[in-house]
């Protein structure tokens, strides 16, 4: 379990339609010659939200 504090980048811990979404992303931007793409957060608890909130 992660901390309140930290953002989870993990994209293991999407959904597998929202990796493969990712990683399409990743391939499209690759191939137009953005390489520097990366996912800001992906999974967020609701104690984690609470704690931005407030």
């Amino acid at each position: 379990m992660t901390s309140i504090t930290t953002t989870c980048r993990d994209i293991s811990e999407l959904l597998p339609a929202a990796q493969t979404a990712c990683r399409l992303l990743f391939q499209e931007c690759y191939k137009v010659g953005i390489k520097n793409v990366f996912i800001t957060e992906t999974y967020r608890s609701q104690e984690r939200q609470k704690y931005l909130y407030a």
